[in-house]
């Protein structure tokens, strides 16, 4: 094949180089960490308290029907996305939370070295 037909591949700005290793450093720090978090994290015992089954106010039916009779389904639903995204910030769950933002954040990185600058 000649070199005319070739393609001519655009040369990368600093500003892309920049993005880039910023993105892959991102990847890199924040998938060790969540490697480090998950491996030192103790396992999850849930309702568990020295043998002794307890109960969460949260899961008690009775407290449920309280809540619900007060602030009707929404305030139920909303106490349970509370009690979900709480649960997010602690033990192996941490672990996974910070895989999925490190690779967001690297994500978003890579994209924002794709965008054009705007001084050509």
């Amino acid at each position: 094949m000649s070199d005319e037909l070739k393609p001519e591949k655009p040369e990368m700005t600093p500003y892309q180089i920049l993005m880039r290793e910023i993105a892959i450093g991102v990847l890199v720090v924040g998938l060790s960490v969540s490697a480090v978090v998950f491996a030192t994290a103790a396992p999850e015992v849930e309702n568990d308290y020295f043998g002794v089954y307890v109960t969460s106010i949260h899961n008690s039916k009775r407290q449920l029907l309280e809540l619900e009779r007060i602030g009707g389904k929404a305030a139920v639903v909303a106490v349970e996305l509370s009690d979900w995204f709480d649960g997010l910030w602690h033990g192996r769950r941490l672990a996974g939370t910070l895989a999925v933002l490190s690779v967001a954040a690297s994500l978003l990185c890579f994209l924002a070295g794709k965008i054009p600058p705007l001084d050509e």
